[in-house]
Parts: C-alpha cells; sequence; structure tokens
C-alpha cells in the first residue's frame, strides 16, 4: 500500500515539475515589438485582388495625445519608409492588448479606430472586434505553434451565434491568419464575399511565416494559381512588342513592376497617372508579367518581348 502511495505522490510531483518547466519555458511574445515587422497580405473585393504591404517600425508618433508606432502601407519588394505611406499607427497596453488608429490600406477610404487583438483572453472569454461596426467573438480554443523553436499562442475565434463555427485564427506576436487589417465585422455582419489572406510576416528580415501557396515573400504572387481575376481595365498596347508598350488604365496607377519567367523584379518605378509608356529595349526576349499597382487594387498581365 504505502508503494503505491509513494508511486502516486512521485507521479504528481513529476507531472507538476513537467508543467513547471513548460511554464517556464513560454515567454509571451508581444506584437509591438523592436525592430521592423512586414506584413504581405491579400484581400479581393468587388471582383478585385488587393496586394497590401504592412511595416510596423519604432517610429512614435502621437495620435490624440496616445503614443503609437508607425504603420506603413507599400506595395513594393523592399520596405522605403521615403517611397511607403504612413497610414496611422499600432500600440500595445500592458494587457496585452493591441489597438490600432488609421485607415484601412489600399484605398485610404475607411478610418479604423479600436482594438485588434486582445492576447490575454482565456477559452470561453469573448472578444469585441470594432471596425465599420462591433461585432462580439467567444475565444473557443487556444493551442501554441512553435515558430523558429519558439512556441506561440493561437487563439481560435468562434461566432457568438455559432460556437462551433469557426471565424478566425489569431496568432501570438504575428496576428490574423486573414491579413492584418482585415476586417471580420464587415465581412459577416453584411455577408460581404470579401475574403483575405496574411501570405507573409517577417521581423528583422527573418522569414517568421508564409502561407502555403506562394513561393516566396518578395514577389508573392509568382506561383499563386487562380489568386489573380482577369482586369479588362488595364490595357497593354502593342503586345507583343520589341521596343515600348503602352500602358493604360481607367483607373490611377500607383506603380508598375515587372517579373521575368523565372519570377524575378526586372523593374519598377512609380507612376501616379492613367497612363504610362515602358521602354523595353534592352529586354531579353521572352514572357515577362506586369505587376500593375491601382487604386482598385494590384491586377497582373502578361507581356511578350519579340
Amino acid at each position: 500500500m504505502k508503494t503505491n502511495v509513494y508511486k502516486l505522490v512521485l507521479g504528481f510531483l513529476i507531472t507538476l515539475f513537467a508543467l513547471n518547466l513548460n511554464a517556464q519555458d513560454y515567454e509571451y511574445i508581444p506584437m509591438v515589438k523592436p525592430g521592423v515587422q512586414i506584413w504581405t497580405t491579400t484581400t479581393a473585393t468587388e471582383g478585385y485582388r488587393h496586394y497590401n504591404r504592412f511595416a510596423l517600425t519604432e517610429e512614435d508618433t502621437l495620435i490624440e495625445g496616445l503614443s503609437y508606432k508607425k504603420l506603413y502601407w507599400f506595395t513594393d519588394s523592399v520596405f522605403n519608409p521615403l517611397s511607403s505611406e504612413c497610414i496611422g499607427g499600432l500600440r500595445e497596453n500592458e494587457q496585452k492588448q493591441v489597438f490600432y488608429k488609421g485607415s484601412s490600406g489600399y484605398d485610404n477610404e475607411d478610418w479604423r479606430n479600436g482594438m485588434l487583438f486582445d492576447f490575454s483572453l482565456s477559452v470561453g472569454d469573448t472578444f469585441y472586434f470594432q471596425s465599420a461596426g462591433i461585432m462580439e467573438f467567444i475565444v473557443g480554443y487556444i493551442d501554441t505553434v512553435e515558430i523558429e523553436g519558439i512556441p506561440r499562442k493561437q487563439f481560435y475565434l468562434t461566432s457568438i451565434w455559432n460556437p462551433t463555427n469557426l471565424v478566425c485564427k489569431i496568432i501570438e506576436g504575428i496576428g490574423d491568419e486573414f491579413g492584418l487589417l482585415f476586417d471580420i465585422v464587415t465581412r459577416l455582419a453584411i455577408k460581404s464575399t470579401a475574403t483575405g489572406e496574411l501570405l507573409c510576416y517577417e521581423h528583422n528580415g527573418d522569414l517568421q511565416y508564409m502561407s502555403e501557396y506562394i513561393t516566396n515573400c518578395s514577389n508573392p504572387f509568382a506561383g499563386l494559381n487562380d489568386i489573380i481575376e482577369e482586369d479588362n481595365s488595364i490595357t497593354l498596347y502593342p503586345n507583343p512588342t520589341s521596343k515600348e508598350v503602352n500602358i493604360s488604365s481607367e483607373n490611377i496607377i500607383n506603380s508598375i513592376e515587372v517579373f521575368n519567367s523565372l519570377g524575378q523584379k526586372v523593374y519598377q518605378t512609380n507612376v501616379k497617372q492613367k497612363e504610362k509608356t515602358l521602354d523595353i529595349n534592352s529586354f531579353s526576349k521572352g514572357v515577362y508579367i506586369l505587376g500593375v499597382n491601382t487604386n482598385k487594387g494590384y491586377i497582373r498581365k502578361k507581356l511578350i518581348k519579340n
């Protein structure tokens, strides 16, 4: 009998030790942290595919008396604060709650102000997400995922009306799997067809998250299947061509990128108008992809150099 009691006590102590060891191994990773963080995201609305990149820096900015870290929006392969647009800021308090104030990104028409994430929640807690409206979610499940050997919590948010219906997954220190500023409320409240996805997340140049559907983050649309819809608002002429190609758009063209058949960027320029002529005389013969970033989204067109 004493032997059995001894075994039970020993087993209980070993379990406590293992739990304590796991607790010591786990350390919270904040969302707002030192360095430069870059999120590459995509969103489809109204037939357009919007390609967005967001960079959070250590630069402070005061917004209505509160200190935020500057958040930039850009579409280039490399982040440059001089050519990027500051759209707002992120801040995180001691309660592990992350707040955003600024525009929504690509169209800069919608103003966002409220809590994006709350990493202090436990299973069964409610979370109020605010953007175009306010919607309540429930934390249905929490597990962990290892990124670069470091465990991070994953929060599974479910619908308040149907707790078995998974709405989205949020990763500690990284954010929503749909994208940094993806509007869950509007999508659910008005049953919008908008879809979003976090393609890549980088911290200080280290790639820590990449979607299984892409091959690289500098040109995330290379290798994607059917992610860019055909768009007749962009016209290329002449095509094929040997010297120049004229690009005409119904919408303002922000920038143009040219990729070769290997997915390597060979040309890039800012435009800010509806028409642009590119001199491709120095290009080798072959097939190229033009990535045209307009006010309506990121559109991909095939160009043949003969």
